[in-house]
């Protein structure tokens, strides 16, 4: 993950999801691009109630010094532990669109927001953008909770349901665990607990341990009637410090849960979520 997006709208929010991505990008030596994305009619929200009269250049004069003050201050910290870079950049148009383009032109290989929920008001801004964003652009995106601070990623847990696609992501995962020197749990959630989904279990477990090098790695199962209630409470049990699903071809989250995704995304609050994109 060596080029990191972080869209900011200077909300607590984005910029606590900020903390998470500097330190990714120490960790992984990325390049890191802040984003702000705006619109005329935004911008006296973002901005407060201080500037409701200033004039759109005015406004426009007003967030680049912020977001470049912001830029500096953590290259001028981070770059001592690691960052390559840290630029910024400000963007007219709709909050999805702009990001999704810019991450194709920017080849980012992984987007971090902040999430909060989806009421009217909060859909307007990034924190409500989630669901949108994951479906609508090309790599990975990691959700932070407004609620969480960031406290370091020592257990990672990844749920998987046996496709192929799994060992290429987990693959990838431990890539970042090495680096995060953080433990990563390979997790199954059953509906059943019959022979044959533990045969599967086991079997899919030896395969990814034959080429699999990572001495921190283990591996569980779990019989849950409800998939996200057992991703909940294991996260919870463990005291988990991020949840990775990989997003399949086949819309894995929607399949996965039987919910649409806003519906899946307002059940996991409690802690940082990463979708996968291979």
């Amino acid at each position: 993950m060596k080029r990191l997006l972080c869209p900011i709208d200077f909300s607590e929010v984005s910029l606590n999801a900020l903390e998470f991505a500097v330190v990714i990008g120490e960790k992984e030596n990325s390049n890191l691009t802040l984003l702000n994305i705006f619109s005329p009619k935004d911008f006296n929200t973002i901005l407060g109630s201080d500037h409701v009269n200033d004039e759109y250049d005015d406004l426009l004069n007003i967030a680049e010094t912020k977001l470049q003050a912001i830029s500096n201050e953590i290259w001028k910290i981070s770059k001592k532990k690691g960052l390559l870079a840290c630029d910024y950049k400000l963007k007219p148009g709709k909050i999805v669109d702009v990001l999704s383009e810019l991450a194709d032109e920017d080849k980012s290989e992984l987007i971090i927001i902040g999430t909060t929920g989806h009421s009217a008001y909060e859909r307007k801004y990034i924190g409500g953008k989630a669901e949108k964003i994951i479906q609508h652009t090309h790599c990975s995106v990691l959700c932070v909770p407004e609620n969480i601070n960031f406290h370091g990623i020592k257990r990672i847990v990844y749920a998987t349901d046996y496709q192929e696609e799994d060992k290429l992501a987990i693959q990838q995962l431990i890539d970042l665990a090495k680096v995060l020197k953080a433990e990563v749990e390979i997790l199954h959630i059953s509906h059943h607990d019959d022979t044959i989904d533990k045969a599967m279990y086991e079997e899919f477990k030896r395969e990814l341990m034959s080429f699999v090098n990572y001495k921190k790695i283990s591996f569980n199962r779990m019989v849950f009637k409800h998939v996200a209630e057992g991703l909940n409470e294991y996260m919870k049990e463990k005291n988990a410090d991020l949840l990775v699903l990989l997003n399949k071809k086949l819309n894995f989250l929607e399949s996965l849960f039987h919910l649409s995704l806003t519906h899946h995304l307002d059940k996991f609050t409690d802690y940082p979520l990463m979708i996968l994109k291979l």
